[in-house]
């Protein structure tokens, strides 16, 4: 038997997918990233739980949340080196291919169903324009499509790691916080499940108020459950998140000008929607001056899935297999 895999390999979780060449499912696994010294190690548990006739696995497209180098990976937020020809080596894989993450949510979002999107501004398409993706999750990612003949052509880009430019005095006295901590402050620094504890250590600092948040416990996660029970500091934690990721959000679309469309993914906007549609997002997105009107030609929405690039992933594995 013929099969596929997929993976969406990040510094919080790792998803990974076998299925056939005609799309059937087979097995879906996630995994705690930072429970493994080695992708190789993750891989090979996953794979020993595999029935025999499944393996060698045909072909293999590994998604990585981190920049690619030919035929390796570096995955940023984790030690964790990736070399394709190994895999091939020391793995039952016949072929393998490594994509950046937001380039594999590029490809992925020629799979995603209407209820998959949420429509934050309807903008005035142009199926001939350029598309872009970004995202909040571990990091921030960024990517952006040009149309071909035959789909989309997806461009990688390192662009969460550009320079963090304040909106107004608050972010400014934010932007001072961190640099007594990083050297350089990205969006990364901010737009991300990092950020979002940056910005309440920043709050605390500001209002000399103590955290409420237990470091046993996923912090980012804690800050968002907070923000919903309307705790004060966290709920504004979450509103300036929101702000700087409209901000950055509209750089890309200036950069860009995806009038195809601009999607927003991530797990951090997919799990906090109600944030995203109450109209701030669009507000500091839009906050552009004079090119506000153009900003407001361009179409934006909200990925709900959260295996947007697990299913980018799953596509080029099929492609792979035939080319």
């Amino acid at each position: 038997m013929q099969t596929l895999l997929a993976a969406d390999i990040g510094g919080t979780k790792t998803l990974l997918q076998l299925s056939s060449v005609d799309g059937e499912v087979l097995f879906n696994q996630r995994y705690a990233s930072s429970e493994f010294a080695s992708f190789e190690d993750l891989l090979a548990g996953f794979l020993n739980n595999l029935p025999a006739d499944y393996l060698p696995i045909d072909a293999a497209c590994l998604a990585v949340a981190g920049p690619i180098t030919g035929r390796t990976a570096k995955v940023t937020n984790l030690p964790w080196q990736i070399d394709a020809d190994v895999l091939c080596q020391i793995m039952p894989l016949q072929q393998v291919m490594l994509i950046n993450d937001f380039a594999a949510v590029g490809e992925g979002i020629a799979c995603l169903n209407p209820d998959d999107l949420m429509l934050l501004q309807a903008g005035k398409p142009d199926l001939l324009a350029p598309r872009a993706v970004i995202g909040a999750g571990t990091g921030l990612g960024q990517a952006f499509m040009t149309p071909i003949s035959r789909g989309w052509q997806v461009w990688a880009t390192e662009g969460g790691h550009t320079d963090f430019a304040p909106a107004d005095a608050l972010q400014q006295q934010l932007l001072d916080f961190l640099l007594q901590q990083y050297v350089h402050v990205s969006y990364e620094r901010l737009v991300s499940g990092m950020g979002l504890v940056n910005i309440y250590q920043f709050l605390c600092d500001l209002q000399q108020t103590a955290s409420q948040l237990e470091s046993t416990i996923d912090i980012p996660a804690q800050i968002s459950e907070l923000a919903r029970l309307n705790d004060p500091l966290a709920r504004q934690t979450m509103q300036l998140f929101v702000d700087i990721y409209g901000a950055q959000a509209g750089n890309l679309a200036l950069t860009v000008m995806p009038r195809g469309g601009l999607y927003l993914a991530g797990g951090i906007a997919s799990k906090n929607q109600p944030l995203f549609t109450d109209g701030r997002f669009m507000q500091a997105f839009l906050a552009k001056g004079r090119m506000q009107t153009l900003l407001e030609d361009i179409p934006v929405y909200l990925i709900r899935s959260s295996e947007t690039g697990l299913r980018g992933a799953a596509l080029l594995a099929q492609k792979a297999l035939y080319n």
